[in-house]
């Protein structure tokens, strides 16, 4: 498999920890980022408002 360099890079610090991610986007699909953001933000808090803190049935992979 080729190396692919990322699309973008966002690095971060919390609690003296530096956090990086490396964002790779699929040039063909139909999805914008911010529809796959949206799935993210929605799937977690569904997850956070779970009854008795139980896990919600998982849904369809956002990537």
């Amino acid at each position: 498999m080729a190396e692919q360099t990322p699309d973008s890079i966002i690095t971060t610090q919390r609690n003296g920890q530096t956090i990086v991610a490396e964002l790779f986007f699929n040039h063909s699909s139909t999805e914008t980022f911010r529809d796959k953001l949206l799935k993210l933000v929605l799937a977690d808090s569904s997850r956070l408002s779970a009854p008795d803190g139980q896990e919600p049935e998982k849904t369809e992979n956002p990537r």
